[in-house]
């Protein structure tokens, strides 16, 4: 036999055994992981430890978290645009607008004001560009990203308070930037989640701007440390996003423990969840902010709002590793906000 041909053999053999040993990661007590989540979740358990959630290992982290996000066409017919907006207490702060071409010439397009995720100290720059330039497609909505301040050097409220500039930004200039401001859709992942639902409750408690809809995928809704999770227990260990990262992150967005109590934190917390816009939850089986997702959605359903509740059984928290997955849970979510924005 040639050396090549016997060459040939040993390798497919231990391709064949490489693949059968990562494939049986996907094997866990909570059920079945997507196969690429797996070994990403492999790799994050034996990564060398300890505190990230600083502004020096921001670039990295995102650089990292990038390399495992979804790929998207660009669509032809959505631009973008760079410009910065003045905040409430005098700073300016980055805002990326996605506008796509009207589908009826002239007419005004709504609004969907993303917040990124990150646990509220990474995602900066915009390194969702690809997702929002089809998001904006799909929805046929102009999209307005905002980089908002970040923990630890910005620590809550600025953040929230940031988001809160832009969407007042959107219902005073909407009309300028040929959209209709009348009509606004709010949404985010994870952190940005958070900052979502919170904003959410204080554009009702201020009487406005008006918001028609709220996308919640995988959400952090309670920051407060006053109850037991049942999906920190599960997944809060070996699945890239732990508890104890979440309690790095809380601290670092939020230092004072007394102010994890309200509900621009905490939104769970909030008494009242009646008047709200109709929201859309998206949940991942294998993530520690599983079950707080869900209750707040429960919340929203008992207080009167409309509310759809999806959970992704293969999935860990933001849908890394599982571009397939992301893609689909994208043309969900952008689904509900175009059925939300053009009734």
């Amino acid at each position: 036999m040639r050396w090549s041909v016997r060459l040939a053999i040993a390798l497919g053999m231990l391709a064949g055994a490489f693949f059968a040993v990562t494939w049986s990661w996907t094997f866990t007590r909570l059920g079945r992981l997507d196969y690429r989540a797996a070994i990403v979740a492999k790799l994050a358990s034996v990564a060398p430890g300890g505190s990230t959630v600083d502004a020096a290992a921001r670039a990295g982290a995102n650089a990292w978290t990038a390399s495992l996000l979804a790929e998207y066409a660009t669509p032809a017919n959505v631009s973008f645009e760079d410009r910065r907006i003045p905040t409430s207490d005098g700073a300016q702060v980055p805002i990326r607008i996605y506008r796509p071409t009207p589908a009826e010439p002239g007419a005004p397009l709504p609004f969907y004001l993303d917040l990124h995720g990150g646990g509220w100290w990474m995602g900066n720059g915009f390194p969702f560009h690809g997702a929002m330039m089809d998001f904006a497609a799909r929805t046929q909505a102009i999209v307005v990203s905002v980089d908002y301040r970040l923990a630890p050097e910005h620590p809550f409220p600025i953040p929230f308070d940031d988001c809160h500039s832009a969407l007042r930004w959107i219902a005073r200039e909407g009309a300028s930037l040929g959209g209709d401001p009348a009509r606004i859709a709010i949404g985010g992942s994870s952190a940005g989640g958070n900052l979502a639902a919170a904003l959410a409750i204080r554009a009702r408690d201020e009487g406005g701007p008006a918001v028609a809809f709220q996308l919640l995928v995988v959400p952090a809704t309670d920051l407060s440390g006053t109850r037991d999770w049942h999906s920190f227990d599960e997944a809060g260990e070996g699945y890239v996003l732990t508890a104890a990262g979440i309690e790095e992150m809380i601290d670092a967005y939020v230092p004072d423990p007394r102010a994890r109590m309200h509900p621009y934190v905490s939104p769970l917390l909030e008494g009242d969840l009646s008047g709200l816009p109709p929201a859309l939850v998206v949940t991942a089986l294998f993530d520690p902010l599983r079950d707080q997702g869900e209750a707040y959605a429960r919340r929203l359903e008992d207080a009167g709002v409309p509310v759809e509740l999806q959970r992704e059984p293969g999935a860990l928290h933001g849908f890394l590793g599982s571009p397939a997955r992301a893609r689909r849970i994208q043309e969900l979510t952008a689904e509900a906000v175009r059925r939300a924005l053009h009734p």
